[in-house]
């Protein structure tokens, strides 16, 4: 099963600006100076004074509105600009952050229940270089802008983990500081929450843009490495389907479903090789993993068995029912907007670029283009102008969406450059 990978942004954008007012205190109404405030995942963001007050000039619309201070818990509000509504007084006071937890409790289900059960996740005890070394890859991925990109204040990570079901989850007392020299930004992520358990991986933050002081040659290649990362993007997708012009774009589309293969072993027979494997190697008792077996006759070969299984065949089958699709089979407009409704997952290959040569390594296929999976998890789902859905957290991607990560992420505000048209002579 290839990897599952959520990237959840919250933010609002339209057109038209409106300039908002506020401030922001401590619970004993003192004012915060240096308070930042700022649209989430975009470039638009300013600093309170010495008075704990700000002035932001937004776009008229939708909005989600972040208030950060070091030290104290993130205010998020969603907030409406239009004709008859703007803001001149909002007011933001922010609690102090508690202080870091030796442990996490989460809540979890079992897969053959609908019970919830607890799980307690303690410090990890592993070094917190290859914690971080984990967190790094699944939080920026492995491209090549991922592996110029630095982390500054990783010593504000804080990382849980617990072997029994490989989860992993990574805190941050402050938000963290990357810094993509190959975008040309530096980026203020508030980490809400990471998690990774086994194959899927998943973040929730708000995050602030900085552009890069550079010269001349530095903001040119910044240009063009924006584009090369906007290229065949979740963005860049979701806004050709607004548009209506994905083939345009270079992007095909099928329609796939997904079921079991029933030639790969259960969770109960993969649980009981594992733990016979671990007791037997625990004892120094040899395995002869190529003998050959017609009937199992001892619990050693039932595992051995089992292992083969799960080598030789994929845990899921991805059939195409639909090859080609048009615009109108996954989407549909009401009132002036775009709405995202499909069953399955949608097989999205983008042709006008091709993958990273790591990427084509680990996946020992070369398409020569990039070929990703979006899974809709609720429909329908509204697709805003931006490239967003309303609910960012409403789709999980797979393929080559999941191997890009937040290292080619842009600002929603981003804008490519105009194609230059061709005029007939």
């Amino acid at each position: 099963m290839k990897p599952l990978f959520l990237l959840f942004f919250f933010s609002y954008f339209s057109y038209a600006q409106i300039n908002i007012k506020g401030t922001v205190l401590s619970p004993d109404n003192t004012p915060l100076e240096g308070a930042a405030v700022y649209l989430n995942n975009t470039s638009i963001a300013t600093f309170t004074d010495w008075k704990g007050s700000f002035k932001l000039y937004i776009e008229k619309g939708k909005h989600l509105l972040i208030v950060s201070y070091l030290g104290h818990k993130t205010i998020h509000e969603e907030i409406l600009i239009d004709d008859q509504n703007t803001i001149q007084n909002l007011e933001f006071r922010l609690e102090e952050e508690d202080d870091t937890l030796d442990e996490i409790i989460i809540n979890s289900k079992d897969n053959n229940s609908n019970t919830g059960n607890t799980l307690k996740l303690v410090k990890s005890k592993r070094s917190r270089y290859s914690d971080f070394q984990k967190f790094r890859t699944g939080f920026l991925g492995r491209s090549t802008f991922a592996n110029r990109c630095k982390i500054v204040n990783r010593e504000a990570l804080s990382y849980y983990y617990t072997p029994q079901t490989d989860h992993f989850i990574v805190t941050a007392k402050e938000p963290i500081v990357v810094i993509n020299n190959d975008l040309g930004y530096k980026i203020h992520y508030d980490l809400i929450k990471y998690e990774q358990k086994k194959l899927i991986i998943g973040y929730v933050g708000y995050s602030r843009y900085e552009e890069l002081e550079g010269g001349k040659r530095s903001k040119k290649r910044w240009e063009r490495n924006r584009l090369i990362a906007y290229n065949g993007s979740v963005m860049h997708f979701l806004r050709s389907l607004v548009r209506v012009n994905t083939k345009e774009e270079g992007f095909d589309m099928d329609l796939m479903f997904r079921i079991p293969n029933i030639n790969y072993p259960t969770e109960k027979e993969l649980r009981f090789a594992k733990k016979l494997f671990r007791d037997l190697e625990r004892y120094n008792v040899p395995i002869d993993y190529n003998k050959t077996i017609i009937i199992p006759e001892t619990r050693i070969d039932s595992a051995i068995l089992i292992h083969r299984r799960e080598l030789k065949h994929k845990k899921i089958i991805d059939t195409i029912i639909r090859k080609d699709i048009r615009y109108s089979d996954v989407t549909y407009r009401l009132s002036g907007k775009a709405f995202m409704n499909f069953n399955g997952l949608l097989k999205v290959t983008y042709n006008n670029e091709k993958e990273e040569f790591e990427y084509k390594n680990d996946q020992k296929v070369w398409s020569g283009k990039q070929v990703s999976k979006f899974i809709l998890i609720n429909t329908p789902q509204e697709i805003l102008p931006i490239g967003q859905l309303s609910d960012p957290t409403n789709h999980l991607v797979e393929g080559y969406w999941s191997y890009e990560k937040f290292a080619v992420a842009l600002p929603l505000n981003y804008i490519p450059p105009e194609k230059p048209k061709i005029v007939a002579n």
